[in-house]
């Protein structure tokens, strides 16, 4: 609404200094000739699509925001997941930020809305097992993984550059006979938009 206000006092603007604002190569310029009605609705035109290809660029870049943050468990409790008998995808329960609605709490799965680079991390504790080995999957293919086997509570984090296409799914794989430890802030999974493609 205040674009299109923003523009009808720029035309009247000109309509009652009846100065011409004309196109060319090098922008737009001022002639000083009068102006004829004609020329007033070919500027109102020029005007109007300027306005509506701003605000349609405006739109794409609310559209290419996107960042989330999550932790594995909302209790500040010492948490242990794991060990399991088969691989287990660890799902983020707690979740500070999703700007752009791409990451979902209930599956532990991130669903790229829009084509573009993206920087991934994620970072974990060792559980009750002694180690921990876990992997960033993306659409059923292991990215990249961080391993410990330190003992209890020892930590490793990895991350990564990548071009995701739309629907492109991301999720942390917990490896069979290994173990995660939470207390609502130190495993936790997050990425963002660097740009869109």
């Amino acid at each position: 609404m205040s674009c299109w206000f923003l523009f009808l006092l720029v035309a009247c603007a000109v309509v009652g200094a009846q100065i011409l604002i004309i196109e060319n190569e090098d922008g737009l310029l001022l002639n000083p000739e009068k102006t004829t009605v004609d020329d007033m609705r070919i500027l109102l035109l020029q005007l109007k699509a300027r306005v509506e290809t701003l605000e349609k660029q405006l739109e794409d870049r609310d559209k290419g925001q996107v960042a989330f943050s999550a932790s594995l468990f909302t209790t500040e409790d010492w948490t242990h997941h794991g060990p399991f008998n088969t691989e287990t995808t660890l799902v983020f329960r707690k979740v500070m930020t999703n700007i752009g609605n791409g990451y979902n709490p209930n599956t532990g799965i991130f669903t790229a809305p829009v084509k573009g680079l993206y920087y991934i991390r994620f970072t974990g504790c060792v559980g009750s097992s002694g180690a921990m080995n876990t992997a960033l999957i993306k659409n059923g293919q292991n990215m990249f993984a961080i391993y410990d086997s330190r003992g209890t509570h020892g930590s490793a984090s990895n991350g990564m550059t990548m071009v995701l296409e739309p629907g492109d799914q991301l999720s942390i794989t917990l490896w069979p006979g290994k173990s995660i430890f939470d207390q609502s802030r130190l495993s936790t999974f997050s990425g963002f938009l660097i740009f869109p493609m």
